[in-house]
């Protein structure tokens, strides 16, 4: 019990001082003596990092997460994008490959940008730690981690900075962990790595300031931007900005203990070559991403920079609240929730006397900085990498959170300084403001949920706080204790109530689902896999989600991630798939588009019809169906030189059925043959809608805003061959699409913009295709074939002379494919179904070979004929510059290290020995132990000129 009361109580004074750490412990001169004593004073940290874990256990628990039941933690993008790329990276790590390049995304792509953004974070290996069938545990014990490790490096941070004071920084860092902000975002798991940091970062810049050290911040900087450079870059601009509040809000003797010359150029230019040696480190990351992002995603957006409104300050005061919830949709507000016992503290800070003035005015200052930056929507943008967030609004407000913390902490140091009743004020004023909002109407604000538990919580916290003010320290002692107790319960209750609410927003997974879907489907891959060991694409007519491919390692045409290739996705759509913004899917599949793209397999399900492929397998258990494609081309086929002239842009051909049969007869060497033929309606009738010609498009009109209205086609067939319809529209409006009156899907929706095939008909048989509206207008263009058979004995003739002059391609590791194809005469362009990105080489025989870009997408180039030895290689020259500039970024960052400290001894020999100022403290201002002050003072002395 002896060492239990000080973990558990702190000090035996108020202050905490170091008399209640050291008293139990026995003395011992040697240095792993002094160093199992430092670590006994900092074992409450252990606190900081179990509380959060515990707490947000007991979340899951309540939320059935397996094992406690069936659900899982897979919600919004989790769910849709991010736990693939997690199952990705395991089979990197367990079965080799290559982190540079994936055919598992729509087409193929780098795959640096991808590792950036999502999976740069240390923690994420821990994924191979886990069977397979074990993901979602897996991502469940980083996010179980990661909250530990918010909690850890917060009392870290308050123990740096306030000295110890078990009780405030167990307390604080609970609040940290399990804030609004880190819960509800805890699915953007790879953000969560700079809420980890950030304490630790502002602690460097602390240090850099006070005492010239640079270690820590460069570190730490240097990791934010390795974790996830996105939230890294939020972190590097608040950085900038911290330096300067940072030193502004201390007196001279606090910023400058050792009254050294010229300290603010010293430190700024310290400041300046930390950070600069940070960013280097960083460029292994940055480099690549940047080459990844000039892909599409900087065109992902167009946001204006005009200076506008977000919102009314009103609606943020909303969000401090207890259950205050509102969405995590593009109308969302920030996440500021902190804790109600913030919310008493924090405006008590302004209030206290013994924290000086100018410290005040720059907490003031900051939190005008970060209302600004909320508001304005320009400098919204800037915080955001210049392009408006798609969801998940104010991505940078775990900044302001941990201010506001902060500033509660500090005014828990000195409420026997501020008399009570501000505290009674501070109560009234908080319980007064979330009545009136509530009043005002705002639904995010329900009298259950949140306006009653946040006016008893607060209501319990003034009451408790009444106690520290008692003159008996066993009652000051047993307030703090109730409080420590109490925040878990609050936080428990809190992050159940959001997540909850997250639930209902978006929808958590469930985990039987996830697993079952990965499972069936495993077992066609695995067989697959084992029938054939050439470069072949594989595709589903089912899905989870559009990244399937990327857990079951098929190679394939889905795909959906925010580091796009633009041209990739657009290509499959004139092609005739589902493909949009930043995703494509296996849908408007058809036997010239899969064979001309290596399409070789296609797993549906059982009894599914898959046009003209041959069934190789059944699985009964798992109720699908595997087809081989005889038609699919190789990787690299050798096809006429004229297919660089086949018209491919929206200029003059809109429908992916001209441009396919363009293609194909390019590739041929100028057929006159077509794959598709166009089936002209009889008759278009539109009803309940007037028709007129704009813009190149047919507009039917809506007569009566009540009125039911369509477009029927009437198509005599002529062929028993299958009939595919596909309506080309720069002006979509979502539709439904009806063959004989009955509804097949909706079209220009979503997913649903795409070839459709409407089967196979008898010849002579009359058939009623119909677009009904949903809105109160459509526009169809009006130069294109809207319906078209597949001439079946075409596209086989078509399919198997180019397939005679294709490459038997192997791939090893998805950044190398590899082969000998025979080029003939008068065939001498290689046309490749891989997308165009100048990171590939192409080696023949020995030499590089210039590629080119075909088809606004595509890799093609030239050979001689004859027989040729081939080899593509994806080796980008981002990699390679940003591997040297890490490098150099490392030793600057060492000689740097090495340099401050060879001056520091020398000056140190050469000075006479001084003491520091007593007031000198790591953070704010406040008075340290001995202990904390000594090892930084005796690398100091000496320092000043």
């Amino acid at each position: 019990m002896k060492y239990v009361k000080p973990l558990i109580f702190g000090a035996k004074r108020l202050d905490y001082s170091s008399d209640a750490f050291d008293v139990d412990m026995p003395t011992c001169p040697s240095r792993l003596g002094r160093l199992a004593k430092k670590l006994y004073g900092k074992k409450y940290l252990g606190l900081c990092f179990l509380i959060p874990v515990l707490v947000l256990s007991a979340i899951y628990i309540a939320m059935r997460v397996y094992p406690a039941g069936d659900n899982s933690v897979l919600v919004l993008d989790l769910n849709g994008q991010y736990v693939y790329f997690y199952e990705a990276l395991r089979d990197l790590v367990t079965k080799g490959g290559s982190f540079l390049y994936t055919f598992r995304r729509a087409l193929g792509g780098e795959f640096m940008g991808i590792f950036a953004y999502y999976l740069a974070s240390p923690l994420s290996y821990i994924v191979a730690l886990f069977p397979k069938e074990n993901m979602t545990e897996a991502i469940a014990s980083i996010l179980l981690l990661k909250c530990g490790l918010c909690g850890f490096t917060f009392g870290f941070y308050a123990h740096k900075t306030r000295g110890r004071r078990p009780v405030a920084a167990v307390t604080f860092s609970t609040m940290w962990a399990l804030c609004a902000y880190a819960v509800v975002m805890q699915h953007n798991l790879m953000w969560t790595d700079n809420i980890i940091l950030f304490p630790l970062v502002l602690l460097g810049i602390e240090k850099l300031t006070k005492h010239g050290k640079i270690g820590l911040y460069t570190v730490t900087l240097a990791l934010s931007i390795l974790s996830n450079f996105y939230i890294g870059f939020m972190t590097c601009i608040f950085s900038g900005i911290y330096f300067f509040l940072y030193y502004l809000s201390k007196e001279k003797d606090e910023i400058n203990p050792y009254s050294a010359r010229h300290h603010f150029i010293k430190s700024l230019a310290r400041f300046g070559a930390a950070s600069l040696c940070a960013v280097c480190i960083g460029a292994v990351i940055i480099l690549p991403t940047y080459y990844s992002l000039t892909l599409g995603k900087t065109t992902f957006s167009d946001p204006s920079f005009i200076p506008d409104s977000k919102f009314d300050p009103a609606d943020a005061l909303t969000k401090l609240y207890f259950g205050s919830y509102d969405t995590v949709r593009p109308e969302g507000l920030p996440f500021l929730y902190t804790g109600m016992l913030t919310l008493l503290l924090a405006p008590l800070y302004f209030f206290c006397k013994k924290i000086k003035l100018r410290e005040k005015v720059v907490a003031a200052v900051t939190v005008v900085i970060f209302a600004l930056s909320m508001n304005i929507t320009t400098l919204d943008l800037v915080w955001h990498g210049f392009q408006k967030p798609n969801w998940l609004n104010y991505r940078y407000a775990y900044m302001l959170c941990f201010f506001l913390l902060f500033w509660a902490m500090r005014a828990s140091e000195h409420l026997r300084e501020i008399r009570f009743r501000w505290i009674a004020v501070s109560f009234a004023a908080s319980s007064a403001l979330v009545v009136l909002l509530q009043k005002m109407g705002y639904e995010n604000l329900t009298p259950i949920k949140a306006v009653i538990p946040s006016v008893l919580i607060l209501f319990v916290y003034a009451l408790i706080l009444r106690g520290t003010y008692a003159k008996s320290f066993l009652n000051r002692r047993t307030a703090a204790f109730a409080i420590a107790l109490l925040v878990p319960v609050e936080m428990l209750a809190s992050g159940l109530v959001n997540l909850s609410d997250l639930d209902d927003d978006v929808i958590y997974s469930n985990r039987v689902g996830y697993r079952t879907f990965l499972d069936r489907v495993s077992v066609a891959a695995e067989d697959i896999s084992e029938r054939d060991d050439t470069f072949f694409r594989t595709e589903k007519t089912f899905m989870r989600k559009s990244n399937d491919n990327m857990a079951l390692g098929f190679y394939g045409l889905s795909g959906s991630t925010s580091t796009l290739n633009a041209e990739t996705v657009k290509f499959l759509n004139r092609f005739g798939y589902a493909s949009k913004s930043h995703w494509s899917k296996y849908l408007g599949y058809n036997p010239v588009s899969d064979s001309l793209l290596g399409v070789k397999y296609i797993i549906a399900e059982r009894n599914d019809t898959v046009y003209e492929a041959d069934k190789i397998h059944d699985y009964p258990d798992e109720n699908m169906t595997t087809y081989k494609n005889p038609y699919a081309l190789s990787v690299f086929t050798a096809v006429s030189p004229k297919l660089t002239n086949s018209p491919f842009t929206d200029e003059g051909v809109t429908s992916p059925f001209e441009r396919l049969n363009s293609l194909v007869s390019y590739m041929l060497g100028g057929s006159d043959e077509n794959v598709f033929r166009e089936a002209t309606p009889i008759s278009i009738t539109p009803v309940g809608a007037k028709e007129s010609v704009i813009a190149g498009h047919l507009k039917y009109e809506k007569i009566g805003n009540d009125t039911k209205a369509s477009v029927k086609f009437r198509i005599a067939c002529d062929s028993d061959e299958p009939l595919y319809c596909y309506f080309p529209s720069k002006y979509t409006r979502d539709s439904d699409l009806l063959l004989n009156n009955s509804k097949i899907s909706t079209y220009f929706e979503n997913d649903t913009y795409r070839i459709v095939c409407l089967g196979d008909f008898e010849p002579g048989e009359e058939i009623e295709v119909s677009l009904e509206l949903k809105k109160n207008e459509l526009y169809i263009e009006s130069e294109a074939p809207y319906f078209c058979y597949l001439d079946v004995p075409v596209f086989e003739r078509s399919m198997t002379e180019l397939s005679k002059y294709g490459m038997d391609a192997r791939c090893d590791t998805d950044d190398t494919i590899y082969g000998t194809i025979t080029v003939p005469e008068g065939k001498t362009q290689i046309f490749t179904s891989v997308p165009y990105d100048e990171g590939w080489r192409v080696i023949c025989d020995g030499n590089e070979v210039e590629i080119q870009k075909v088809l606004d997408a595509l890799i093609t180039f030239e050979l001689e004929p004859g027989e040729h030895e081939l080899r593509l290689e994806y080796r980008p020259d981002s990699v390679t510059k940003g591997n040297i500039i890490s490098v150099f970024g490392v030793a600057a960052f060492i000689m740097i290290s090495l340099g401050t400290n060879l001056l520091s001894k020398k000056r140190r020999r050469a000075a006479p020995a001084t003491k520091a100022p007593e007031s000198a403290s790591e953070g704010c201002g406040a008075k340290m132990t001995d202990e904390e002050t000594q090892p930084e003072n005796e690398v100091q002395k000496g320092e000043e000129e």
